[in-house]
């Protein structure tokens, strides 16, 4: 007979079961954890991208303005035309190429 000191105690089935769902349960909650990082950093990155976009568009809309304006005075020192006139052929223009790419815009969806 062998001496009790070697025997190896033996989980019983219930011992095994409490185990696999104690770490089912951490496992889920690390999961948890997991995903609210991913989405806190992607929150982060898209009020990052949304600040660097709004700044660049508002600095090329001050240049397209800066641009037009430019075109209408170059319009009005190498014409016969008065300023308003210039005024009114480069808005005139503007609004036709607007307009067909609204159309066009529309036409896509």
């Amino acid at each position: 007979m062998a001496p009790a000191a070697n025997k190896i105690p033996r989980a019983s089935v219930i011992s095994l079961v409490r185990g696999i769902i104690d770490d089912a349960k951490q496992l889920l909650l690390a999961q948890y954890e997991f995903r609210k990082y991913q989405t806190l950093q992607q929150v982060i990155k898209a009020k990052t991208v949304a600040l660097w976009m709004g700044i660049g568009i508002a600095l090329a809309g001050a240049g397209g303005l800066l641009i037009i304006l430019m075109v209408v005075h170059l319009l009005h020192a190498y014409s016969d035309l008065p300023l308003w006139e210039s005024y009114g052929i480069v808005g005139i223009v503007l609004l036709v190429v607007g307009g067909v790419l609204l159309y066009g815009g529309k036409n896509l969806t």
